[in-house]
């Protein structure tokens, strides 16, 4: 039996006309988006059907035979599709968001401090930066020490600013322990890709690889839950090229002779945070209001540095 060529004589909306010859109406709105979906299912399921736009709306018919299986399966998809995507709920912020970024200060502060005053400031300095040839024989503590150096009060204010507007965003989502180690461990990765990457003698100190690490998380995790609400491809790419935007503006230096800025150790501290923002978004929702949990997360980020230090000066 085919579909007639004007479907708008069925008896549209009406069980009998299943037994009739006539076609029976099985959809009908205002939006081609959703007669589109429609239609989806009701080839997914290997039924006929024609389109018909009338004054009353968009519509979808299929014989009478069909009418039937139709209704149930597109009655199915509105049932399963009733709250998707589901409607955004903004969490309250993470726990521990402020103790973070005081620690971030007083890390970065207090190890400017002592790299740059006393006798064995220039000792520890030399023993701390991300030497790449001593890294790639070993020395992995390097990329976690070179993280705490600044070649001076410019370079170090930079980073603390930058640094503390970025980690506070990434803090606020997963709270201030996770949050820390998170772009902790994104640093110290970019540095040894880095290292992969330059030659042997390259030698770079500073906390911006972190700093671009956080960026990279809070671009992974944009994305990751744009992917999951199944926002379209187009606008999932929005935070890449927001990634890519802050990249440009803040880390590609001045391009004069004398800037010393590492733009490589910008870009893969950015890479290694891209993965790792996606995976910590998806911790679950009770650790980050878990003052235990986020306490044993800060505490394992300052033992990987206070352990590279020893390392790095024994």
């Amino acid at each position: 039996m085919s579909i007639p060529r004007d479907p708008r004589q069925a008896d549209s909306g009406s069980n009998a006309a299943a037994r009739t010859g006539s076609a029976v109406e099985v959809f009908r709105a205002d939006s081609e988006h959703e007669r589109r979906e429609r239609e989806l299912v009701l080839r997914a399921i290997g039924i006929a059907y024609v389109r018909a736009d009338e004054p009353a709306g968009r519509a979808l018919y299929v014989q009478p035979a069909d009418a039937e299986r139709a209704l149930t399966e597109l009655a199915t998809y509105e049932r399963e599709n009733r709250d998707w995507p589901p409607r955004e709920k903004l969490d309250p912020p993470a726990i521990g968001v402020v103790a973070g970024l005081v620690g971030y200060a007083l890390v970065l502060g207090g190890s400017y401090v002592a790299t740059t005053v006393g006798p064995g400031s220039a000792r520890a300095f030399a023993a701390g930066r991300a030497h790449a040839g001593a890294i790639l024989d070993g020395a992995w503590w390097r990329t976690f020490t070179a993280l705490t150096l600044h070649t001076g009060p410019p370079h170090l204010l930079s980073n603390l600013f930058f640094g503390g507007l970025f980690a506070a965003l990434v803090l606020v989502s997963v709270g201030g322990g996770f949050g820390v180690l998170g772009i902790l461990l994104a640093g110290a990765l970019g540095n040894f890709l880095n290292a992969l990457l330059q030659s042997p003698e390259h030698l770079s100190v500073g906390a911006s690889t972190a700093v671009f690490g956080a960026v990279g998380m809070l671009v992974g995790a944009e994305w990751r839950r744009r992917f999951l609400l199944r926002v379209r491809k187009l606008r999932r790419a929005a935070p890449i090229v927001m990634g890519m935007l802050l990249l440009a503006y803040h880390g590609l230096g001045s391009g004069q002779p004398d800037d010393r800025t590492d733009v490589l150790a910008h870009v893969t501290g950015l890479v290694c945070g891209l993965p790792l923002g996606a995976l910590w978004i998806g911790l679950p929702k009770r650790l980050r209001y878990d003052r235990g949990a986020q306490l044993a997360a800060g505490a394992l980020a300052l033992a990987l540095l206070a352990g590279a230090w020893v390392l790095a000066l024994i």
